[in-house]
Formats: structure tokens, sequence, C-alpha cells
């Protein structure tokens, strides 16, 4: 157990960096919204009604795809995945597009396929949908004729899950028992029941008090160095001890001793319980200086049993492998379509050829919306009970 506990302060005060690094990270990266192939072609409706005057912003092999529609899905989107920034915003406009063009792709494929949803399916469904107003409130529309707006929404839908369904079946996305032991024994660090004890070691560099951005700037630099090092170099304790500027654990290879869950602050317990065995954490910063963790060892750890995680982990591969199925038919639909983006008023031909649709969807996102329905409607949670279906199968 570690017992100098004058120097859990400098580690405490460390967790800084890990908050501050944050966004960075994310700054990096694309936004996802993070919608399932069923919410984003499936449950998710433009119901707007045809507006000669409404801008068309896209044609996907001759079928036009306008402003308004763009803006009705978005508008969907960004309450479902809480959208609240304004490059947030611009992404969920640019995803939106996306969105709509592969939708109209895949039902173009369906009606190639001849596939065909009968006039009284589609009525029944359209009844099940809830049709959300601009205020927020929520109308059911069972019990009451669907307008065509809605039944040609829900058609459309309908068309691309049968087409799915047919290519989930020719894949056999259903994984097997094989398959869901392959994927416990590789990933059990998912299924901990009791995380025991981790043993940490750190090499740490200091700072000067009140130290200068130049002086943080050149122990950043330092650090990240050192980390490389540690990454490459099997030997963590002689490192440590060679180049570790926190003294008393330095002699001991930068040894800190055993921890449980809850001993540690918060984010440092996270890290610390996260890393996995015989790798290092990301660099943490504090006024102190910098530090970063290797995890050497962990003990007492205890696993939820395959028959306790099974069902969850075929859902998770079932996902997967639909996602994969649906990933590649976008690919092969999209490979010979025709699709082109028309410029938006008060703007130049040659801009719109040479910006694209990221440039557009930022226009829409900045321009605000009309008022118009949304829809989102039952068939995230009828497809997520197939999917229960199928595994219980």
């Amino acid at each position: 157990m570690y017992r100098r506990i004058p120097f859990i302060a400098c580690l405490i005060v460390a967790i800084a960096a890990a908050l501050a690094s944050a966004p960075q990270a994310h700054a990096q990266q694309a936004p996802q919204s993070g919608l399932s192939w069923q919410q984003r072609f499936l449950g998710i409706l433009p119901l707007v009604k045809p507006d000669p005057k409404d801008p068309i912003v896209v044609t996907v092999n001759g079928t036009s795809i306008t402003v308004a529609q763009v803006r009705d899905y978005a508008k969907t989107e960004q309450r479902l995945i809480n959208a609240n920034t304004t490059d947030e915003t611009r992404a969920v406009f640019k995803d939106a597009m996306e969105n709509l063009i592969s939708r109209q792709l895949l039902i173009q494929e369906a009606a190639r396929r001849h596939i065909k949803i009968p006039e009284g399916e589609v009525a029944q469904r359209a009844r099940e949908f809830q049709v959300q107003g601009i205020s927020g409130e929520t109308m059911s529309s069972t019990g009451n004729a669907p307008d065509q707006i809605l039944l040609d929404q829900v058609r459309g839908s309908m068309e691309i899950e049968k087409l799915f369904d047919e290519e989930f079946q020719k894949h056999k996305v259903a994984p097997g028992q094989q398959e869901i032991q392959r994927y416990y024994d590789e990933h059990k660090d998912l299924f901990v029941q009791d995380p025991g004890e981790v043993r940490l070691a750190h090499i740490a560099i200091k700072l000067p008090p009140n130290a200068t951005d130049a002086q943080k700037a050149e122990g950043m630099k330092r650090i990240g160095k050192l980390r490389e090092e540690a990454i490459k170099n099997k030997d963590f304790a002689a490192l440590a001890k060679a180049k570790s500027e926190d003294t008393p654990t330095a002699s001991k290879g930068g040894d800190l001793g055993y921890f449980m869950k809850g001993q540690l602050p918060p984010v440092v317990d996270k890290l610390a319980f996260s890393t996995p065995v015989g790798q290092v954490s990301s660099i943490l910063q504090s006024n102190l200086g910098f530090s970063f963790l290797k995890v050497t060892e962990r003990r007492g750890v205890t696993y939820a049993p395959l028959g306790a995680v099974k069902t969850k982990i075929a859902m998770v591969l079932l996902d997967y492998n639909q996602e994969y199925i649906v990933k590649n038919m976008l690919k092969g639909v999209a490979k010979d379509a025709k699709i082109r983006f028309n410029k938006l008023p008060g703007e130049s031909a040659q801009s719109s050829r040479s910006e694209g649709f990221a440039r557009i969807a930022s226009r829409i996102g900045d321009a605000g919306g009309a008022e118009t329905l949304h829809a989102l409607g039952a068939f995230g949670a009828r497809s997520a009970m197939k999917r229960a279906s199928r595994v219980r199968a």
C-alpha cells in the first residue's frame, strides 16, 4: 500500500492537464452525430410542404433536396444529439445533408430492385408516427388519416428497411457463439465487476513557482519526449530513476504503490483504472508540473461471466455488422450516382462548384429555419425490437 501521503498532493493537482488537453483532442476530429443507421435513414423524416420558392440545394440522380428539407432534418437531429455550440450546429447541418443524400440513394436502390410496400401497411405505419410541432408539442397521428407528405416519407423508410432486411439476411449479420466468445475474451476490460487494485508508477517534471508560459511550454515539451521514450522503452523503472524529478519515487523506479477504486481524485482515478496494464497514460498537468502514469499491475479484479453479458455483446456485434453492410451498400450506390450541388441565392456558380456541400451546409445552418414539422417515428424502437428478437433466436 502507498504510504507517501504528501506526494499524493502533487498527483492530485496534476489532474488539471487531463481536462485542459481534452478540447484540443476533440478539435482534431470531425464531430460525429452518433446516430444509428435506423435513425439516420428510417426515423428522421423531413415533413416539408412543397414550395416553389424553396431553393434546391442538391439533386441526387435528378431528385431534388431542398434547403427546407435539410433544415427540417437537421433540427430533429440537433435535438436528438443535443447539439448546442455553433460548430456542433454547423456539423449537424452538414451531416443532415449527407444523410438525406444517402437516404435518397437508398430509396432509389430499393426502386431499382422493385421493392414495393402495400399501401395499407404504409398507412398503418404512418399512424404510429409521432409528429412534433415547432413549439415542441407532441401530437399523435393515430386515428387520423396521414397526409400525403407523411405517407411518402414513411413509404421511403419502409422500402429502405426492407432493402436492408434482405441484405442482412443474405450476409447473415447475426453473430454466432464463437464471435461472441472472441469479443468477450478480447474486451474483458469492458465487463469488470470489481476493478480490484492497480499498481502505479509515474515520471514527473517539476515547474518552478509562478512558472511563465515559456517555462510551461518547455516543461510540456520535455514530458512529451519522456512519454514517447517510455512507450518505446520497456524499462520504465530505469527511465524514471534517470529522468523523473520526483526524487522520492524516482529512486524506486517511479513506483507509487497500489490504489483501490475511489482512493484517487476522480480524473486520476478514471485514468488509472482505464489504462491497460503495461501502458502509459496521457500527460497530466498542474501548477506543480507535468507527469504521466504507468499501470504496472492489477490484482483482485473480477469480471462478469459471459452468460450475464452475452445478449449485450450480441447486440453490439449485430449493430456493428449491420453498420458495416450499410456503409458498403452506400459506397456501392454512390459510386455511379449523379449528385449535383446547386448554388444558393446570392452566390456565384463558381463558388458552388469549388466549395461543395460543406459550404452550403454552413450557409443553411447560419440562416435559421422556417416553421416546419418534424417527425421521429417508431422505426428506431421497431428496429431495436427486431434486433433483440434475432439475438434471442
